[in-house]
């Protein structure tokens, strides 16, 4: 039995519908004495509403079907819904078969054809195209050679031997050499563009005087920043670059690196200044990028490299001298004193860090003192100045006593040794056990007043560890230690410190205070 559509064809002269066919089942069917389409009879309709194809199984096909119906929805193509239908009468077939699948009757409008028209004939010629050939360089074409290759007997199809096609073929020539050497220039041209170094900043700023040496560099003379460079110029002529782990490891993409450094972007020079001024100024990599004319990931890799380089040479101008050489440069303020054994003043500076993301670290170099994200190191001089120990960056919540007591300075602590500290560093045992000796403040929790001896001892240690205060002081003329260092820098931060220490005994010795 058919079942009852309650559609209607969308076709626009059409008015086949669901309301048709019911009503055709509501008459008697002479064959079969019932209505016809119900109980025994088997009688199909006038037609059969056809549902358009989905959308997922046959996106083209209902595409098809919506372009030739031609419907309008105000100023807009109708688009069919679920309850679009077509009906058979439109469709050769009666439905959809794979020989007629789309609705091409009575569609109520006449399909535009669109006339192919014949295509205009070609320009004629009074002879037919010469056949393409190799030319010849050099004028080694002549006109009997072209001659020799042409087999028809028509007089127009020679080349006449004339004065105008010989001077025709020679500025031919002509021109062809001079296109060479113009595109032979360009390319000369652009090569040297390519090379040449587009910087602002001149390197003679910071070699006409002292003062701008130690300005831009933090180097105290231009005769040690050139003698310096020139120590460094033959041990660097083969240095790479530092460009991450996965290039700068692998041997196999690091080839070019053995042969020439020809390609470099900055001299050495230039890549030595750039680092010095980044320690100095504490610029940002992109006012050095523009300054040098390179990018700022050049810069940030020429930093990167270099501060590890200058880590282990000038870092090593960090020593401890000899007790010897110590005593030969007391001050003043020293000789004739209990103190004249002093051979380390101590005391940890802090350096403030950009606030971490990760909740531990952040919590791990958190300083209750500075209120702030800090780096804590421990600095060590002899009494004239000379710095003779730095330790490696803690957390700003690490105490000085575990500093001091974990992370080598006890090595180089010799017997009879005296060491002067700030009241913080309660380190008498450990140093006792080493048969050394410590000069600390006086005062102690509980204690109300200090005697006349505590106040005077106060006061002695107090003048003499002034120099360690200066000391800090002067490698915080250092900007980059300055103010915030970036999350970027914090695994550069050991390397930076012990090369700024390095350039500090370049210095003069401290003012000798007196007692």
């Amino acid at each position: 039995m058919f079942k009852v559509s309650r559609r209607s064809c969308s076709v626009i002269s059409c008015s086949n519908s669901w309301y048709k066919i019911e009503k055709w089942m509501q008459e008697q069917c002479e064959i079969h004495k019932c209505n016809k389409g119900t109980g025994s009879c088997d009688c199909s309709p006038q037609f059969q509403l056809i549902p358009f194809p989905t959308e997922r199984k046959d996106p083209a096909g209902r595409k098809k079907w919506t372009t030739i119906v031609n419907r309008k929805h105000g100023n807009n193509n109708w688009q069919p819904n679920s309850e679009s239908r077509i009906c058979s009468k439109h469709f050769v077939d009666c439905e959809p078969t794979l020989s007629n699948p789309l609705p091409t009757l009575d569609l109520g409008y006449t399909p535009i054809q669109v006339t192919k028209f014949r295509p205009l004939p070609c320009e004629r010629h009074d002879s037919p195209p010469p056949k393409k050939t190799k030319r010849k360089l050099e004028n080694e074409l002549s006109v009997e050679d072209l001659n020799k290759h042409i087999t028809s007997d028509h007089d127009y199809m020679y080349i006449q031997d004339t004065d105008c096609n010989r001077e025709v073929i020679l500025l031919r020539d002509q021109v062809r050499k001079l296109q060479k050497e113009v595109n032979m220039y360009k390319s000369a041209y652009i090569r040297s563009v390519n090379t040449k170094r587009k910087t602002t900043f001149d390197i003679n700023v910071i070699l006409q005087s002292d003062k701008k040496c130690k300005f831009y560099t933090g180097i105290p003379k231009v005769e040690t920043f050139n003698d310096f460079f020139l120590e460094l110029e033959q041990k660097l002529m083969q240095m790479r670059h530092w460009k991450g782990p996965k290039r700068t490891c692998n041997p196999l993409k690091n080839k070019k690196y053995t042969r020439s450094n020809s390609n470099r972007k900055l001299s050495l020079k230039f890549e030595f200044a750039l680092t010095l001024m980044k320690l100095r100024l504490g610029l940002l990599f992109e006012d050095l990028a523009d300054r040098f004319g390179i990018s700022t990931t050049h810069a940030s890799n020429i930093f990167t490299t270099w501060v590890k380089v200058l880590s282990s040479t000038i870092g090593s101008l960090v020593f401890n001298p000899s007790k010897e050489a110590v005593k030969t440069n007391l001050p003043p303020s020293f000789k004739g004193t209990k103190y004249i054994d002093v051979r380390h003043i101590i005391d940890c500076t802090e350096v403030f860090l950009e606030g971490p993301n990760n909740l531990e670290v952040a919590a791990q170099t958190w300083s209750d003192y500075k209120h702030h994200n800090t780096a804590k190191f421990l600095v060590s001089i002899n009494p004239s100045g000379l710095i003779n120990y730095v330790s490696q960056g803690f957390g700003g919540r690490c105490s000085d006593k575990y500093i001091t007591n974990n992370f080598g300075f006890l090595d180089i602590i010799e017997p009879y040794d005296c060491v002067m500290a700030d009241r913080g560093f309660t380190i008498r045992e450990e140093l006792a056990l080493i048969r050394a000796q410590l000069f600390i403040p006086s005062g102690r929790r509980g204690v109300t007043q200090m005697s006349t001896t505590e106040v005077q001892q106060t006061k002695e240690i107090a003048n003499r560890r002034i120099h360690i205060e200066q000391a800090i002081r002067r490698m915080k003329y250092f900007r980059i230690l300055k103010y915030e260092v970036p999350l970027t820098l914090m695994q550069h931060l050991d390397s930076i410190f012990k090369t700024i220490a390095g350039i500090y005994n370049m210095y003069p010795p401290l003012p000798n205070y007196e007692t």
